[in-house]
């Protein structure tokens, strides 16, 4: 099996686990919509499961498969393939990167820029909503919920709970209103809704 093809599949494998918070990310920086990428995150575990499995495989095919000795006319053997040679770096470096994707959750919050909060008048009564949020699976995705909230117009304040998947945003009713704000953080790709009578 080609130690390349490992490298390559493993790193694509971790790169697909962290879309559903790298996606929103990359993608509202670009400003473009990240529609359907949070879809991922309950398939997160099984595509680091195959990370691993490519990335060991790798490993034991250049460290531990028994190589053919190879065939030398007096004390000049045939020079390594090229492909053997890149190997070890490129296994290497598909490690270091399936390591980064994967941790990816508990460092990308800081990643995402405080998104500035435009004063409300002092004259102006501030409401506040609590929004349920769905698909917000690390720090990294409640930040760019948060941003997104705080930069609408009329929020003077957003707090996320992403393991509840919870906002509490506190706007100006004369500039926008729960609708609005639902409408903003579904621009994400994340999926809001008010909580209903029953509080559900």
């Amino acid at each position: 099996m080609n130690e390349k093809f490992l490298s390559i599949g493993s790193t694509v494998a971790a790169f697909v686990a962290s879309l559903c918070c790298l996606g929103p990310l990359v993608l509202g920086s670009v400003g473009l919509g990240a529609a359907l990428v949070a879809t991922v995150a309950p398939l997160r575990p099984y595509f680091l499961a195959s990370s691993a499995i490519l990335l060991g495989l790798g490993f034991y095919f250049v460290y531990r498969k028994p190589r053919n000795v190879p065939t030398c006319a007096g004390e000049v053997c045939a020079p390594q393939s090229r492909t053997r040679r890149l190997a070890t770096p490129l296994l290497w470096l598909a490690t270091a990167a399936v390591a980064a994707l994967a941790f990816f959750p508990a460092y990308g919050g800081k990643l995402v820029r405080p998104a500035r909060v435009t004063p409300a008048a002092a004259t102006v009564q501030l409401a506040t909503v609590e929004l349920k949020i769905s698909g917000m699976t690390c720090e990294a995705c409640a930040g760019i919920v948060k941003r997104k909230l705080i930069g609408t117009a009329g929020v003077a304040g957003a707090e996320l709970d992403y393991p509840g998947g919870r906002a509490t945003v506190k706007y100006d009713p004369t500039r926008t209103g729960p609708s609005g704000l639902v409408a903003a953080v579904n621009t994400t790709g994340y999926k809001a809704s008010l909580p209903d009578s029953r509080g559900e």
